[in-house]
């Protein structure tokens, strides 16, 4: 199994770099804290122009017609500019559509006429999801969606909502805006066994998680060139050399772990669903640890606002919790397959 991205693979990861530098500038986006929407209309049909919400759908879908691996490069690249915008809930929205013969609701949300966003049951064990949807649910990025998709336990449904119902929360992320409130509809369309599609759900988030690992990584390592003390880049000091070498370790193992999920998830591996939680673990504990390593190599700047490394830390906390547990559910795997 050949972990190393291909060229055309590079191609690809080269181009969604390019287009998030120039539209995703953090300190630029800094201004619209608070916001219910921040990513615009025009810049969220850019994205679709490209192809993004449709790179892993196959072309009879209306999709590009690659697969979950060059997905996950994309996704890779949204956690490493900490890009905002409900990308996952979009992506998954379209598939579901476009596998339930709905073709002109995929293309809508392809096109980026229709944005989805993610609704997670929010305090309330009997939230349901299927033929209809009943319960209270946290909402991320819910301004100015029109579609929902809603999240429970295995079964996955997409619904119209107003988000005038919606109350607002202060979010630890303020370029990720949540929200909760009451949901009662009919289902869009909808699928009891979500299985599937949570697997993806679960190596994209992972993906973005080690995107957001090779980022600090690499803004400690310019960091530890530029500053200097005493007349010598503190790059060349013990204490923040080892730091930035754990943490390109960390970056490293997250990225693998991902590759190796996506690769085993396509391939129809039958342990693909053991790599995908420990890609989504290993990848979260990377992102998490190497952020407030990243805070504490820039020193005294590093915990202002007006620097991005802080935006990596509440963004891995939000990602790492979003359709989370996984630990247990590896621990469940790994009780299964241990011998009686």
């Amino acid at each position: 199994m050949d972990l190393l991205p291909s060229d055309e693979q590079n191609e690809i990861v080269a181009t969604v770099r390019s287009q998030l530098r120039r539209d995703f500038d953090l300190f630029a986006l800094a201004d619209r804290d608070g916001e219910p929407s921040v990513v615009d209309h025009d810049l969220w049909s850019r994205c679709a122009d490209l192809g993004w919400f449709g790179l892993g759908l196959d072309e009879k879908l209306g999709g590009v017609g690659y697969s979950l691996v060059e997905e996950a490069l994309l996704f890779g690249e949204l956690g490493r500019h900490a890009t905002p915008g409900p990308f996952l809930p979009t992506v998954l929205g379209a598939r579901l559509a476009a596998e339930q013969g709905d073709a002109d609701l995929a293309s809508s949300i392809l096109a980026g006429e229709r944005i989805v966003v993610l609704a997670e049951p929010h305090d309330d064990p009997a939230a349901t999801v299927g033929a209809t949807v009943t319960g209270r649910f946290r909402v991320t990025d819910h301004g100015s969606a029109d579609l929902v998709l809603a999240v429970a336990d295995d079964a996955m449904a997409l619904v119209e909502i107003d988000s005038s119902t919606l109350e607002a929360l202060a979010s630890f992320d303020p370029l990720v805006p949540t929200a909760i409130g009451s949901i009662d509809a009919s289902s869009v369309v909808h699928d009891s066994d979500a299985a599937p599609l949570l697997r993806r759900a679960d190596v994209l988030i992972a993906a973005e998680l080690a995107g957001m690992a090779r980022a600090t990584c690499e803004q400690s390592t310019e960091y530890a060139k530029d500053r200097e003390q005493f007349g010598t880049p503190i790059g060349a000091f013990q204490a923040v050399k080892h730091r930035c070498a754990d943490m390109a370790v960390k970056a490293e193992a997250a990225e693998c772990s991902v590759r190796y999920a996506a690769l085993a998830l396509v391939g129809g591996d039958d342990a693909s669903g053991f790599f995908i939680h420990a890609a989504r673990i290993v990848a979260a504990n990377a992102a998490i640890q190497n952020a407030q390593a990243n805070v504490q190599n820039h020193g005294g700047i590093g915990f202002t606002w007006e620097h991005t490394a802080h935006r990596y830390v509440t963004r891995s906390q939000i990602r790492t919790r979003t359709l989370g547990a996984h630990r247990q559910q590896l621990n469940d795997l790994l009780a299964e397959s241990a011998p009686a």
